[in-house]
């Protein structure tokens, strides 16, 4: 009697339960409360990242159909790039996903990288600010004196998640959430 007890409860939960976590979809029913100078965008509908204005801000190169980190910012302390080679290792032979890194225009610390799924990108303050508050939705300062940020966007181009990249246990939550995001495509 004290053994049927265990494996029924864990019979049942292996019918019933499920062992997996819902990732949110942020702004479900459109932009309600835009960020200073950016449109509304009110459809009772997810939003969803306009193509056409990835491609006019970032050109033909802008990601348009896999799983996107975009990191927007300024930081460039080794604690920052710890993180983001932390996330790379990771995901280096995923061909669904992207990194995609966004700075000003005269910065130049860019590099080639060894991973193939980082793509960098440098834009005028102007395009780098409307990509910033109005499609991705990033609260940033017009001098963009901030620490970057980290938003996760599904192949629908639905932002799923805003990370901190300088808290490592931000990127852990970034990597179970893409994992999950990865489990549910397949």
């Amino acid at each position: 009697m004290t053994l049927i007890l265990p494996v029924a409860f864990y019979l049942f939960l292996q019918g019933f339960g499920k062992n997996q976590f819902a990732i949110p979809i942020y702004f479900e029913s459109g932009i309600v409360a835009p960020l200073d100078g950016c449109p509304p965008s009110v459809s009772k509908q997810p939003y969803q990242l306009d193509q056409e204005t990835l491609v006019e801000l970032m050109g033909e190169g802008a990601p348009l159909e896999d799983i996107t980190v975009y990191e927007l910012g300024n930081s460039t302390s080794d604690h920052f790039r710890n993180n983001l080679y932390t996330f790379l290792e990771k995901y280096k032979d995923e061909d669904d996903v992207k990194l995609v890194s966004i700075k000003e225009l005269k910065d130049t610390v860019f590099a080639p990288s060894r991973y193939g799924a980082w793509q960098r990108f440098n834009l005028a303050d102007s395009n780098l600010m409307r990509l910033g508050r109005c499609i991705l939705q990033l609260d940033l300062n017009p001098q963009m004196k901030t620490d970057s940020g980290l938003v996760l966007v599904d192949k629908k181009q639905q932002i799923r998640g805003y990370y901190d990249p300088m808290i490592l246990k931000e990127i852990d939550r970034l990597n179970t959430e893409l994992y999950i995001l990865l489990s549910d495509q397949n």
